[in-house]
């Protein structure tokens, strides 16, 4: 077991619940180990161990023999161990898929009808290693007796299922197919890929986020995916946006509020940093707060504590917060529409969203994508319709893209691809078709404001005509000459001329 998967065990929430509950309830230590122990040199030289009389023995030669032989043993799935007149360790393994990765314990002392005191537990370990911290460490141990022991492997059994939880998922997401993107967020530009990089990093951190973006990008997305794959991800994802809400009302949905706390408050409520607890919450339009919810937010990322409205005593706020906004908060700040304190400590981890039209590669992935799951859409788009798509800027970004393909399944219903005539008129009208459909192109729009010749307007409007002609008859050349009222042979030359063949 490597460094690095040892570490992300340990910022696991159950895991470190396990360990709180440990230490207060039984006075034990949780502590991983794997077949070498927890004494081997495989910790990059430094030996460790969470066991106080261990630590004692460690610079004894029988001692250290005696830890290291009896960790080595419930490593290798021994099970509970009982050693030294009474020296007691619980054992649960952290199986995924059959295998035995390593194993969670917990030590104490059990005392025995035989030896109801701890006068032999004491005389043995100082015959390991005589000195007083042994004796001393050996008197401390916590009791670990039949009752306890029920308590503690329930505690180590809560921290081991998380640990096989997160194992499993790991290795779901691991033998995946690859997709052309990362965590729901889709896409293959330059610009995507950095955005990728980025989210995997922050993903592992528990800092305070800011998400900045123009609407319709994909920040709740991109939050959902910093908490989906980050050390909260077992905890609750909260989400709520702070424009157009009065401060009263934000306030309240925020912290909660104790019953009578205000006209219609029959009932407490917890609030929206007592639902995120132990997860994520998420502030959307941070920007739109004002200049008494920023200082109320400031407070909480200060100190960690909120107080509901109405009541006296302040909760801690187990929560990662992370904010979004379209705005300028920079900007708002030298306007002295912002606090400058509250921008600084919002702006730990920054992650950028760029808007859609810097990431026009990304379309004909996008749109795929939202074919397969708008029902009733046409499974494909044409080539003079993806023209459109491209040349129009998206002002609405990804998510006016989605509400586009979303029209589609009314008015491309019964077609097998998508035209420029299925097109909302703005989309359309950004490739050079008209509202009533009808074909147009750039050397035409030359043409009629004298930068351009006749000829050319003519040529690119019949080979657009044509183009148009072949993605509606599906291919269909006969049909298609039947319609433009031409000879096959002049389809055929044209088709090679513009090179459509």
């Amino acid at each position: 077991m490597d460094l690095d998967t040892l570490g992300r065990w340990e910022s696991l929430r159950g895991v470190r619940v396990a360990r709180k509950v440990l230490e207060r309830a039984h006075g034990v230590t949780l502590a991983i180990l794997d077949s070498e122990g927890l004494l081997a040199h495989q910790r990059a030289g430094v030996l460790s161990t969470p066991v106080a009389v261990c630590r004692a023995l460690l610079f004894h030669r029988e001692g250290f023999a005696a830890c290291d032989a009896h960790y080595r043993a419930l490593g290798r799935g021994a099970g509970d161990r009982v050693c030294h007149a009474g020296l007691q360790t619980a054992v649960v393994p952290i199986a995924v898929e059959g295998e035995v990765l390593a194993h969670l314990v917990a030590t104490g002392w059990a005392p025995s009808a035989e030896e109801p005191d701890r006068t032999e537990l004491v005389q043995r370990l100082r015959a390991l290693a005589p000195n007083d911290d042994v004796a001393d460490a050996a008197r401390r141990l916590p009791l670990l007796d039949r009752g306890a022991l029920v308590g503690v492997r329930a505690a180590l059994e809560t921290a081991a299922a998380e640990i096989v939880a997160h194992e499993e998922d790991r290795r779901a997401r691991a033998s995946a197919p690859e997709s052309p993107g990362l965590w729901g967020m889709v896409g293959r530009s330059p610009v995507m890929h950095a955005v990728f990089e980025l989210v995997s990093k922050l993903a592992q951190s528990d800092a305070t986020a800011l998400i900045l973006g123009e609407s319709g990008t994909g920040k709740e997305l991109a939050a959902r995916a910093l908490h989906d794959h980050g050390p909260r991800a077992r905890g609750p994802f909260v989400a709520q946006s702070c424009g157009a809400t009065t401060d009263e009302l934000l306030e309240s949905l925020l912290f909660g509020h104790v019953r009578g706390a205000f006209s219609g408050a029959d009932r407490p409520s917890t609030g929206l940093f007592g639902a995120a607890d132990g997860g994520t919450l998420f502030l959307d339009e941070v920007g739109e707060m004002s200049a008494a919810m920023q200082a109320k937010l400031l407070r909480v990322l200060q100190d960690r504590r909120y107080t509901p409205v109405g009541a006296t005593a302040p909760r801690a706020a187990d929560v990662r917060v992370v904010t979004a906004t379209h705005r300028d908060l920079r900007a708002m700040v030298d306007r002295g529409e912002f606090r400058e304190d509250l921008y600084f400590r919002l702006h730990v981890l920054v992650l950028r969203l760029p808007p859609l039209r810097e990431r026009t590669g990304d379309l004909p992935l996008l749109v795929e994508g939202f074919l397969a799951e708008v029902q009733g859409a046409p499974r494909k788009v044409g080539d003079a319709a993806l023209e459109c798509i491209e040349r129009y800027e998206w002002p609405g970004n990804v998510r006016e893209l989605r509400a586009e393909v979303e029209r589609w399944a009314v008015t491309a219903g019964d077609a097998l691809t998508v035209e420029p005539r299925h097109l909302s008129p703005a989309v359309r009208e950004a490739g050079g078709y008209s509202l009533a459909g009808s074909v147009s192109t750039p050397e035409a729009r030359a043409a009629a404001e004298g930068a351009g010749t006749l000829a050319e307007a003519i040529a690119s409007l019949e080979r657009a005509i044509i183009q148009r002609g072949l993605e509606r008859t599906e291919g269909n050349r006969t049909q298609l000459a039947k319609e433009l009222d031409i000879s096959r042979t002049t389809l055929a030359d044209r088709l090679k001329r513009y090179d459509l063949e």
